[in-house]
């Protein structure tokens, strides 16, 4: 049985949501690690501690949003160069697709054949 438009589209953000879950909790996680190990005897991180764990943690989170050394969401080419953008541009795609596939549907229905085999060859020249 074909899935509905909206259980498709719905698919498409639950996707996107577990994805950004289980980014953001491995971050959460690892900066938990970190502080934990920078914890004193007694629980408390050491206010002279907190620096140095900020200039530990901004890199962590960096990663995720903008990528390698040259802190760009996206390359010249509009690539994803980060887990952020990349979940973002993977549900944009698929939303596009999702689009796309009820306009052909629409077409198909409504179009008579001749002018739908024009409109794909057409399509095959480009």
């Amino acid at each position: 049985m074909a899935k509905t438009d909206r259980a498709q589209f719905v698919g498409v953000l639950r996707t996107a949501e577990a994805e950004m879950t289980a980014m953001f909790g491995q971050l959460a996680s690892d900066i938990g690690q970190l502080l934990l190990g920078a914890a004193g005897p007694d629980g408390t991180i050491p206010p002279e501690r907190i620096p140095e764990l900020q200039h530990r943690i901004r890199p962590m989170v960096s990663r995720l949003f903008v990528g390698g050394p040259e802190r760009r969401p996206f390359d010249d080419d509009h690539n994803p160069m980060a887990p952020y953008p990349e979940i973002l541009s993977r549900g944009q795609m698929a939303m596009i697709d999702l689009a796309l596939g009820r306009e052909a549907a629409i077409l198909d229905k409504h179009l008579p054949k001749d002018v739908r085999q024009r409109l794909a060859e057409a399509y095959r020249g480009h």
